[in-house]
């Protein structure tokens, strides 16, 4: 494989922009590769300075002795040269995927749906992306994958810019036919290596794809296993991950052959362009129109011109998939702040690709503010229906508004659309503040937006610790008492502040998980400063006490709620109810 046949050329100009790591790496390692040129050269004038005062002088000299205590001493510094490069490669790639990951993470964490934190921005997390199989494959084995492409590709690469200059030179210096012969053949290598790289390149690419689909599927049965055991339908899964499997490995060992195969064509070309050399060595040294000295040089010194490339060709396989990692990286970076680009591993996560987070300075108050959505639609692409229809609708000030309607009418992705998760396809949301003054959410700082909202979305996300450390994710100054009441307001007085939450709230029922939530959101509004409350199905699953409790505790909040009910008590609470049609059905 090579690294010509990449559109981006043999260095990720990503990579170089974005990590001074790999900037500093790049400058020690031209200086660490000239100084192996160089000692290429002086080890190969050594070897025939060695072998022709042996055998052509008075054998084993003091001009001998001291030339192959100089030849030990080089070899030493070949070795101890390539050490200070292996460590330097691996430093940096320790570094360069510390920072990508906190990059990542920290993109991340600029606000999204699935978010653990009721309506803080600073905290949420996206749940379309960050429980996506396909970023923890990403964060964890994937950005794995750029350790070859520190440790074994770059420093060919380098080399390969480095040494064959200087062996030509060299030996042009000593034997001009036999350094025109190299200068003519060392072109036909990289010109094999495009060819080949043209072949494996994409390849390597659907090797990543079908690991990404491998950990996709597994994570998706995994995340189901509990319905499919109800249903009896867990046995029928074993096929389908046979079969996902079975493709990762056919894509893996294709991958493998291509690789050899690569390898085996470098070897090939170097080895007849190395034997032109030799021939050519050959016959001048029989008719006596070549020293020993300079013929033993040059044939020394030639493969040394090849080997380079040849090992950029061979190793470049190790970095194929680290590429493909880095382009899904990238994918998310280089979305606008606080949100990810549509994931390239195939599944979407759900972010608009525009308005990005800061685009105006000037970020009203929701306290007394009316937020109306104009008309306001959703679509995605490749869906025949819209994912909500052009709904209009006002949350006034300090009012509790009840999203009414069937499963699949849009209710969920509205609310993702004021939690600025979801770009409006047709239509805007305007915020009329308390002065009379207009924005729209378009223009508005998201993290700014989201920090004066408290949320809780259909599934809530918890995180490993304490009970009192996942209600203070709305409010992290709050203290043990504003904890206390949060939990009692929101129906949960039996779950105690200290207890143990496990990774996920496993250890937590549906009903306590969501309590949990309103508990986070209540603290959010009474501690945190937030002005807008935004539930989905706040009392799915609780009983009918919890479930009063946590109805009076929206009506005494006193600020502006949209809650998405399907329960009467709760819609019969609210100050306003706007029902959502329907979805249309489209028979093709």
């Amino acid at each position: 494989m090579t690294p010509v046949a990449s559109a981006r050329g043999p260095i990720d100009p990503r990579l170089v922009r974005r990590s001074r790591a790999v900037r500093a790496y790049l400058v020690v390692s031209i200086v660490l590769a000239t100084l192996v040129a160089g000692l290429v050269v002086a080890q190969a004038w050594l070897i025939a300075s060695v072998v022709s005062d042996g055998f052509e002088g008075s054998g084993v000299t003091e001009a001998v002795t001291t030339a192959l205590v100089a030849l030990a001493a080089v070899v030493a510094g070949r070795a101890l040269l390539g050490w200070l490069h292996t460590v330097v490669s691996a430093r940096a790639a320790v570094q360069v995927k510390q920072q990508l990951r906190s990059e990542v993470v920290a993109q991340l964490l600029g606000g999204s749906p699935g978010s653990t934190a009721s309506g803080s921005g600073t905290a949420s997390v996206s749940s379309a992306v960050s429980s996506s199989s396909a970023v923890v494959t990403l964060l964890g084995p994937g950005l794995d994958k750029l350790d070859p492409y520190f440790a074994k590709y770059l420093p060919q690469l380098v080399l390969a810019l480095t040494v064959p200059a200087v062996v030509v030179v060299s030996v042009f210096v000593a034997d001009p036919l036999s350094g025109v012969t190299i200068a003519v053949t060392l072109p036909l290598v990289v010109v094999f290596m495009v060819l080949v790289g043209y072949v494996t390149r994409d390849r390597t690419e659907r090797r990543w794809r079908a690991l990404v689909r491998l950990s996709h599927h597994f994570s998706d049965v995994l995340d189901g296993l509990v319905v499919l055991k109800v249903f009896g339908r867990s046995r029928n899964q074993t096929k389908g991950i046979a079969e996902v499997g079975e493709r990762n490995r056919r894509e893996t060992m294709g991958a493998l052959r291509l690789a050899f195969l690569s390898s085996f064509v470098l070897e090939l070309v170097a080895s007849i362009s190395v034997a032109l050399v030799a021939v050519s060595i050959g016959l001048r040294l029989v008719e006596g129109h070549m020293t020993l000295m300079t013929g033993l040089f040059v044939l020394v010194l030639a493969p040394d011109a090849y080997l380079p490339l040849r090992q950029v060709g061979a190793h470049f396989h190790d970095s194929a998939e680290g590429r493909a990692v880095a382009d899904d990286v990238y994918a998310i970076l280089d979305a606008p702040a606080g949100r990810a680009s549509r994931f390239p591993a195939g599944r979407a996560s759900g972010f608009p690709a525009g308005r990005a987070s800061g685009a105006s300075r000037d970020h009203p108050t929701l306290a007394g503010a009316t937020i109306t959505l104009e008309e306001v639609s959703v679509s995605y692409p490749g869906r025949t229906t819209p994912a909500l229809a052009a709904t209009s609708l006002t949350l006034a000030p300090g009012q509790v508004t009840a999203l009414t309607g069937p499963s699949g009418c849009g209710k969920s992705t509205l609310v993702d659309v004021l939690m600025g998760f979801v770009a409006p396809t047709t239509g805007r949301v305007v915020v009329r503040t308390a002065d009379g003054t207009t924005y729209d959410l378009a223009d508005l700082d998201l993290t700014a937006w989201r920090a004066e909202l408290a949320w809780v979305p259909q599934v809530p996300g918890v995180l490993a610790g304490t009970v009192a450390g996942n209600v203070r994710l709305g409010a992290p100054d709050a203290s043990d008492r504003d904890v206390l009441a949060a939990l009692r307001d929101a129906g949960a007085p039996d779950l105690h502040p200290w207890r143990d939450v496990h990774e996920g709230g496993a250890n937590l029922s549906a009903g306590e998980r969501r309590r949990l939530a309103v508990a986070r959101a209540l603290l959010r509004v009474r501690r945190g400063g937030a002005a807008v409350m935004l539930l989905d199905e706040p009392t799915a699953g609780l009983d009918p006490t919890s479930e009063q409790q946590v109805r009076r505790a929206l009506r005494d909040a006193r600020v502006t709620v949209l809650v998405v009910a399907h329960r009467r008590a709760l819609v019969a609470d609210a100050d306003a109810v706007v029902p959502l049609p329907a979805p249309l059905v489209v028979v093709s």
